[in-house]
């Protein structure tokens, strides 16, 4: 689905607004020894999308790019689509990792397996299914778990629902502090990100909040527009690649 972006600076209280595009990395390589590294299918569904965002006369000041290997990739492949005469200025903003959730379900999957009757009984359900749709019920099952603040990770390194919100929005804080105004800004991260700033945004609950984060599709567009004092949702979610290219790894 290819949808037209316009851009209408507002003002509120004098102020001018800025438009913060949200992508969620394109697909990695799940199932692989090494998931933080896109896929040849990622690889091209980022720079697909940077030739949309061309093909839409999209402009971007700046581009605010998490640190893991799968979000510079997929920033690259974009400006790579893109075909800019001029460099996009970017900075890598650690704020902007993605949570734990996968180290959270690698390591209290086994246990729970052993104890919770409600996750025995999903997999049992499961149990002729495919790997790969099994661990994602599971995921999904312990994600809700962890956001609810349900699983003791003390003794672990392992990052708390609440410390991820928390880091997510004082890195969204002082980003709004330090954008000039009018300025649109492309920032490369993950679902979780996307997730817990959908949350800042709409204010609604955790289990709200990973709905949304499972339904984030690669290479994705969620539109935000902010000012030091308002952070406000405009679109989420939106897809610019044509449906064969459209995953959610």
């Amino acid at each position: 689905m290819c949808c037209r972006i316009s851009f209408s600076y507002l003002r509120i209280k004098g102020k001018t607004i800025n438009i913060l595009f949200f992508v969620r990395h394109g697909q990695a390589s799940f199932g692989e020894g090494d998931y933080d590294n896109l896929s040849n299918l990622g690889i091209k569904q980022s720079i697909e999308l940077g030739k949309a965002l061309a093909k839409q006369k999209l402009n971007f000041d700046k581009a605010i790019v998490g640190p893991h290997r799968r979000h510079i990739q997929t920033f690259d492949r974009i400006i790579e689509g893109y075909n800019a005469n001029e460099t996009i200025p970017f900075s890598i903003e650690n704020g902007f990792a993605e949570n734990h959730l996968m180290e959270v379900t690698q390591y209290f999957a086994p246990k729970l397996l052993q104890s919770d009757s409600k996750l025995i009984d999903l997999y049992k359900n499961y149990e002729n299914d495919n790997q790969e749709k099994k661990f994602f019920k599971m995921f999904q099952y312990i994600a809700l778990k962890w956001a609810n603040s349900e699983l003791d990770l003390t003794n672990t390194d392992l990052e708390s629902y609440t410390n991820f919100r928390s880091r997510v929005k004082k890195t969204l804080n002082t980003i709004q502090n330090s954008l000039p105004e009018a300025s649109n800004i492309l920032v490369v991260t993950s679902g979780g990100v996307i997730s817990a700033l959908y949350g800042e945004a709409t204010q609604c609950s955790p289990q709200d909040i990973q709905k949304q984060n499972f339904a984030i599709k690669n290479a994705s567009i969620s539109e935000f527009s902010c000012t030091t004092e308002r952070f406000t949702l405009k679109r989420f979610n939106v897809s610019f690649l044509s449906k064969e290219l459209e995953t959610y790894i």
